[in-house]
């Protein structure tokens, strides 16, 4: 991961409106502007609520815009996460370990595909890294989550753009609930948030996303609460 910085630095991040995301924005303004914010509509049954959380978080720090559109990725998503019929509780509950079945909501080459549109936005732009929300919970089992990946995109990217673009992922080493306890120290905007795999109007509190933000919260809750 690249940790060299200088007065020239700058960088494009993708966005989704999630815990991750909105965290690695927060942190990566501490050491460099951010040109741009890109929001991805791949298909995903969570679309609506998750650019009402992108743009109202990107405003929220005065950062550029925009929404690409990759309706081709629909046709590689799992029934878990397409534009169709929403899961039950039944069929959310079914999975008890939220991360196991890591096969119900991994959509192919997701990250890769996502990393590389940011990069062609980012050596246009003339910024130096491209900024995703790569972290250590859910590194454990999505390997486009991995230091591995991003060493390996980093070595990819030295080749397919000529600025030698860099990966900056400021939480890849954090938990979700280092990333929350991060979020209230720095004053980030979590009540604009959607980190849930369905369109709402309220997050289901079942799908494997909602339940490692409500897991966070709660061991911040606790910690809190025994720091008094």
């Amino acid at each position: 991961m690249s940790d060299s910085f200088n007065d020239a630095s700058s960088a494009v991040i993708l966005l989704s409106g999630g815990l991750d995301s909105t965290v690695a924005l927060a942190k990566t303004l501490e050491q460099m502007p951010v040109s741009l914010a890109l929001m991805v509509d791949y298909g995903q049954r969570a679309l609506a609520p998750e650019l009402r959380a992108s743009k109202a978080i990107a405003q929220h720090y005065n950062v550029a815009y925009k929404m690409i559109e990759l309706p081709w990725l629909a046709e590689c998503l799992p029934k878990a996460l397409d534009g169709a019929q929403p899961q039950t509780q039944e069929d959310w509950n079914s999975t008890q370990d939220p991360i196991a079945n890591t096969h119900r909501v991994w959509v192919p080459n997701r990250n890769g595909v996502f990393l590389n549109i940011a990069a062609s936005f980012a050596e246009a732009l003339g910024a130096s890294h491209i900024v995703f929300g790569a972290n250590a919970t859910e590194g454990e089992t999505f390997p486009d989550n991995s230091v591995a990946f991003i060493e390996a995109l980093n070595q990819s990217l030295s080749y397919s753009t000529l600025s030698k673009l860099q990966v900056l992922a400021p939480v890849a080493t954090l938990t979700k609930a280092q990333m929350v306890t991060y979020a209230r120290a720095h004053n980030v905007p979590l009540h604009l948030i959607w980190s849930c795999y369905e369109a709402g109007p309220e997050p289901c509190h079942q799908c494997p996303s909602c339940q490692l933000l409500g897991a966070a919260l709660a061991t911040y809750t606790e910690t809190s609460a025994c720091s008094r």
